[in-house]
């Protein structure tokens, strides 16, 4: 049996034009765009973010945050056996079961991989559910708990009859456990802290050596060499100018130990 999971954040940027397939896309197979479709109100996110923030400014009298999150995402697997009325059907009693508003559904039979072995076209038949993450009467943000997130993934595996994803089971951990992985993470940070002077030191010194030696060894015609290089080389103009950068700063602490 085929596993169902659906996973919610934020909308993009580019979210529309993918969904609405406005652009190119190489994982996508133009003969079976003909499949895709598309349900629900189709105004420009933009424009629709815009008006939510003058409804929260009229129901709560605060400035919307700019990380508000206005309209969310969520991306659902399903079947070849699926109807897209059946779809559609599993996204509006979705909404009515968590409350919330559904603004776009977007059935995707076009996306998926050529099978390197067999050269066999493997669908990924997926859609896309864009939801109203604003409250329209309080002006507030809906919020999921982790219970809501779990139910939700229930929700589409039984309407879908397919498999349920594995669910979360994270162990708490006890005192001692969780004492002994703090403080592994501490020393972590304490020996990168530590690796990153140690390596700073080193780099100085190999530095310094290297500098004393090519005084030592260098010879005129390697001079000239150098210089020429450094004539030829894209950096060229960089260089000078941080050459003339430290020239200076070393004329004025120059001048200021004279002073003293």
């Amino acid at each position: 049996m085929a596993k169902s999971s659906i996973h919610f954040e934020n909308v993009k940027i580019t979210s529309q034009s993918h969904n609405l397939r406005l652009r190119e896309f190489d994982y996508v197979r133009k003969d079976l765009s003909h499949l895709n479709e598309s349900f629900g109100d189709m105004t420009p996110h933009p424009e629709v973010i815009e008006n939510f923030k003058k409804l929260i400014k009229e129901k709560t009298g605060r400035t919307a945050q700019e990380k508000a999150k206005f309209l969310i995402e969520g991306v659902f697997l399903f079947t070849e056996n699926h109807t897209n009325e059946e779809l559609v059907s599993v996204a509006e009693k979705f909404g009515n079961n968590f409350k919330v508003k559904i603004k776009e559904l977007h059935i995707h039979r076009d996306e998926g991989h050529w099978d390197k072995k067999n050269n066999l076209w493997k669908p990924n038949l997926h859609a896309h559910i864009v939801v109203e993450n604003i409250n329209r009467e309080t002006g507030k943000s809906i919020k999921w708990n982790k219970e809501d997130l779990s139910n939700i993934q229930d929700y589409f595996a039984n309407s879908l009859q397919m498999e349920r994803g594995i669910k979360s089971e994270k162990k708490h951990l006890s005192a001692l456990e969780y004492k002994v992985t703090k403080e592994l993470e501490e020393l972590e940070v304490i020996l990168n802290q530590q690796f990153s002077i140690e390596n700073k030191d080193y780099l100085l010194v190999q530095g310094i050596i290297l500098k004393d030696f090519l005084q030592q060894e260098i010879t005129i015609e390697m001079q000239q060499k150098l210089l020429k290089f450094i004539e030829n080389h894209k950096l060229k103009s960089i260089y000078y100018e941080k050459k003339k950068q430290v020239e200076s700063i070393f004329q004025k602490t120059k001048g200021n130990k004279k002073r003293l």
